[in-house]
């Protein structure tokens, strides 16, 4: 997986087409015209995936900034994912894989977001790439090793979802203590993640 350039023209014109390709793609979930309702909002975003919940009532609402439109569809995904409502989730996957992808140089938090977006969204080879990004950075990454790990699991690679657990367990009593912003916002995760590793390891 790639990410987009940033900081030239061609991205402010895939970013515009990406915007407009969401608004197309959100209205008839806004108006009820889909078929489907619309996957309705919590009263408040469950911990521990989600920071900053998308407004109540439809759709998140849009903005000029592709980075915060992604995060908010994110947000709705994982939202109506918890609630048990699949295809309501999966419903709002394309809009935001499609706002990731347009939204430049992603940082760690934002390849983590695209990861499970794209494995929950039926493609964990992507998913596992977009992990990878992390790791190139930081090979010890809680979030990007267990990306990874859930992504290879969907893959049916055992060998390397083992791996990425084996690592992550190893790496964890010190990587959880750096000050890194997604370590920050996903702080409820991280012993998830944790017990995910060690219930598949069987420790």
């Amino acid at each position: 997986m790639k990410g987009v350039a940033g900081n030239n023209a061609p991205w402010f014109v895939a970013g515009a087409g990406a915007l407009a390709l969401i608004v197309v793609l959100l209205v008839p979930a806004l108006r009820g015209t889909s078929g489907e309702s619309a996957p309705p909002a919590q009263a408040q975003a469950p911990a521990p995936i989600e920071s900053g919940a998308p407004a109540e009532g439809g759709p998140p609402a849009l903005s000029g900034n592709m980075r915060e439109n992604a995060d908010r569809l994110f947000n709705r995904v994982m939202q109506t994912r918890e609630k048990g409502d699949t295809a309501g989730a999966k419903f709002f996957v394309p809009m935001a894989v499609q706002a990731y992808q347009s939204s430049g140089e992603l940082d760690a938090d934002g390849w983590y977001h695209l990861s499970v977006l794209q494995t929950f969204g039926g493609d964990p080879a992507a998913g596992r790439q977009s992990a990878e990004q992390i790791l190139k950075t930081n090979p010890n990454h809680i979030l990007g090793l267990s990306a990874a790990a859930n992504a290879a699991i969907d893959q049916k690679d055992t060998a390397a979802a083992r791996q990425y657990y084996e690592k992550l367990l190893a790496a964890f009593p010190t990587e959880k203590t750096k000050s890194l912003p997604e370590y920050q916002d996903h702080a409820a995760l991280l012993p998830e993640v944790e017990a995910q590793a060690k219930a598949f390891l069987k420790r």
